[in-house]
């Protein structure tokens, strides 16, 4: 029992002791220690994340407040508001830009937030159109226990602009489009006001190929009330018209605000190049008569653009693994993503006396002489086969006619026999009367 009773005491000091490095883990995370700048700079901050950008585009005529809110989440700090500069032309030019902050030192606490008021001014013109800033501020926390420690930053890229600015884009998926003559295809644009203020912007489009044909509709060509910086997207569908070479066609949008403001954007419309594929070959007779002219009937696709001169070459192959070649075909032309048809005449054959059936492959092969460039080479040939049958021979009408005729002539016999042998006993009964 003592034994016992000893080991529960040092387990109950065990866990005393424990506790007791607990507290002291718990009191030394709680509160700072001296030097220590990582744990206060994270209860020193402004509202937004470290690093985060703000892009404004400004009138240059007109004075500038951005609001920082700051906060502290420990204890009274005493802040002093600092900043750095990037002009797009070179360096922070003083002459240029103008920097005020109102406070500009401060004590901020968690009884509550602080806003500080950063103007910016500058002495530019609109001729400087397009130059910016990169203005940076932070502050500076002032401590008598540590060292001083900083906030995190926010920075506003802040641009000279007119009102009537306006920026159009686009991805990489609508930068270039193959178009189709049988349905719309949507190109899609970014219109952004990069003007200063608020602003109504309408869009149009147009192919520049002279030639008549194409059809071009704007989705939604005006967009109201759009904020300075706001981007919205705008929508052109194009459909290509159905003889038209294969190519690339510039599409033009251009972006219209207030009395000057505008902004062109071109974009690629593209016609593919012709595609030749046979579609369908269909015979007008299966099985046919040997002997007889069978006419049948190629459907050729094209999936791409304007094709002329089609040359199209057919041929027929029996048992004996024998290609006949059959008189060539010329389409005039196929439009774009259409077909088209060429007839072939063969006159059937057997090729065995003592076969009542057999089958012919027939192949079709499109620009065979390889004279239209294509985007695939590889699908210009068709084949299907089709059964000949021999025409039946008429022996069995004559071996069913014999034996009619037989029966005539029997039956023919058999009345003129009968009847003479009427005529007999009518003439022995007349003798018979008289006697």
């Amino acid at each position: 029992m003592s034994h016992f009773s000893i080991k529960r005491s040092q387990l109950l000091c065990i866990k005393r002791s424990l506790i007791i490095i607990m507290m002291v883990m718990v009191a030394v995370t709680s509160f700072p220690l001296p030097g220590s700048t990582a744990v206060e700079s994270n209860h020193v901050r402004t509202r937004l994340p470290e690093g985060a950008e703000t892009t404004l585009r400004i009138d240059p005529a007109a004075l500038h407040p951005f609001e920082v809110i700051f906060n502290s989440e420990l204890r009274d700090h005493r802040i002093t508001m600092n900043f750095s500069g990037q002009d797009s032309g070179g360096a922070f030019d003083p002459s240029s830009w103008e920097v005020t902050f109102d406070p500009a030192e401060f004590t901020v606490g968690p009884a509550g937030d602080v806003t500080v008021t950063v103007t910016l001014g500058t002495n530019l013109t609109r001729a400087q159109k397009g130059r910016s800033l990169g203005l940076t501020v932070w502050g500076m926390v002032a401590d008598d226990e540590h060292h001083d420690i900083v906030t995190n930053s926010q920075t506003f890229h802040v641009i000279i602009a007119d009102r009537d600015d306006v920026e159009l884009s686009a991805d990489g998926e609508n930068l270039r489009k193959t178009t189709f003559p049988s349905r719309e295809t949507q190109f899609e644009v970014g219109i952004t006001n990069t003007g200063w203020d608020t602003n109504t912007i309408t869009l149009s489009a147009r192919i520049t190929d002279p030639d008549t044909g194409w059809t071009v509709r704007v989705i939604s060509s005006t967009f109201f009330d759009m904020a300075s910086g706001e981007t919205r997207t705008g929508a052109v569908n194009v459909t290509s018209p159905e003889i038209r070479p294969a190519g690339d066609y510039t599409l033009e949008v251009t972006a219209h605000v207030g009395p000057v403001g505008r902004d062109v954007l071109n974009l690629t419309a593209r016609i593919a190049l012709p595609d030749l594929s046979v579609k369908s070959i269909t015979p007008l007779y299966d099985p046919a008569l040997a002997g007889v002219s069978v006419p049948f009937k190629v459907v050729v696709e094209n999936r791409g653009g304007h094709v002329e001169n089609v040359l199209v070459r057919g041929e027929i192959r029996g048992h004996e693994e024998k290609w006949e070649r059959l008189p060539d075909q010329v389409i005039p032309a196929i439009t774009n993503y259409n077909e088209s048809e060429a007839i072939f005449t063969w006159t059937a054959l057997m090729t065995r006396k003592d076969a009542a059936m057999e089958q012919w492959t027939v192949r079709i092969i499109v620009d065979y002489l390889s004279s239209i460039e294509e985007s695939n080479e590889g699908n210009n040939e068709g084949t299907r086969s089709m059964d000949v049958r021999a025409i039946e021979k008429e022996s069995h009408s004559f071996a069913t006619g014999y034996p009619l005729i037989f029966l005539a002539v029997l039956a023919v016999l058999i009345g003129v026999t009968a009847a003479r042998r009427g005529g007999r006993e009518e003439k022995g009964a007349g003798g018979q009367g008289g006697l």
